[in-house]
């Protein structure tokens, strides 16, 4: 209902409690409770009395009402899950699941209480930043699962590129920087037998507006850090989804070779030299490819390697 009262607000005049309850087929008492809810979330509504009430501002806050406004995606953002504080948005996800969750849903939080990286590492989730995971079930073989990640790093590089107009760097497996820094790390989850991928839980950490720990400053950097002014996270959001709903139905259609493409306009890993550490070794080589499956191909003095997984660092 909130949805559709803002819908009616936005024409930016008075309307009469009565005017909207009669519209939505609901009580005034309902109209007012609703319209008190969205106060509380941040929005500026002013309230005459004999005359109504009338939207004056809207806040900065990824809720599905915001997010959906003008979206226009066949998968992703459909239902879009909003809290103020989570102990992590990927473990909401499963538990949805459970529950019937649909393809596109996405779990958001203005607050991350026990976000989590890769390895298990703590992922600093403050108020300001985009701390959300999107619940996918992707036909595709599991063997190419990492194109998952590829697509999802993709679309957030984009999203950044159209709203900051500055272009990040995508560095594999799943991290994106801006001036050699990290301002988004990707964790992708997965439910997989031997010859099919039954969901994924793509989690996506972005520092946005969100200041960056002493401990992480010369690691870390936020959007807000990079341009000098608050971003949207709502035009951000927006705009990531609306690219990663075109992204993954070119993934859906097997069109692995675009999403690979796409992957190498926003990365200059090949031809540089890396250490690439795992749990059972540590390698040290220059990439030279990034194989059909998303894997990476690096030349260990002389001998070609293929890497599924690992921690990259640049030398």
């Amino acid at each position: 209902m909130k949805y559709k009262i803002l819908e009616l607000l936005e024409e930016k005049k008075f309307h009469s409690g009565e005017k909207l309850a009669r519209k939505l087929n609901v009580s005034r008492t309902a109209i007012w409770k609703q319209i008190k809810s969205l106060k509380e979330l941040g929005y500026d509504i002013y309230s005459v009395k004999n005359k109504g009430y009338r939207l004056i501002s809207r806040p900065d806050i990824p809720t599905f009402e915001e997010v959906s406004l003008n979206l226009d995606t066949k998968i992703i953002g459909k239902n879009i899950h909003y809290f103020r504080k989570l102990d992590s948005t990927n473990i909401y996800a499963k538990n949805l699941l459970k529950d019937g969750a649909s393809e596109g849903d996405i779990v958001i939080s203005d607050i991350q209480k026990s976000g989590r990286g890769r390895k298990n590492r703590v992922w600093y989730s403050p108020f300001g930043g985009l701390w959300f995971s999107v619940i996918l079930f992707p036909i595709i073989p599991p063997q190419n699962a990492m194109l998952i990640t590829m697509t999802c790093s993709v679309s957030v590089a984009q999203g950044i590129y159209e709203i900051i107009d500055i272009k990040p760097e995508i560095k594999w497996p799943n991290d994106l920087l801006i001036h050699d820094k990290k301002v988004c790390g990707i964790l992708t989850e997965l439910d997989a037998e031997i010859d099919k991928i039954n969901y994924s839980i793509v989690g996506i950490g972005i520092n946005v507006n969100n200041k960056i720990i002493n401990e992480l400053k010369d690691i870390a950097v936020s959007l807000k850090e990079v341009t000098g002014f608050d971003i949207s996270r709502v035009e951000l959001l927006r705009s990531i989804l609306k690219n990663l709903d075109k992204n993954y139905s070119m993934l859906k259609s097997n069109k692995y070779e675009d999403i690979r493409n796409l992957w190498f306009s926003f990365s200059n890993m090949i031809g540089q030299k890396i250490k690439v550490d795992n749990e059972k070794s540590t390698l040290i080589g220059i990439v030279k490819n990034i194989d059909e499956n998303g894997c990476l191909i690096l030349d260990v003095k002389g001998k070609i390697k293929r890497i599924v997984t690992g921690d990259i660092s640049y030398l």
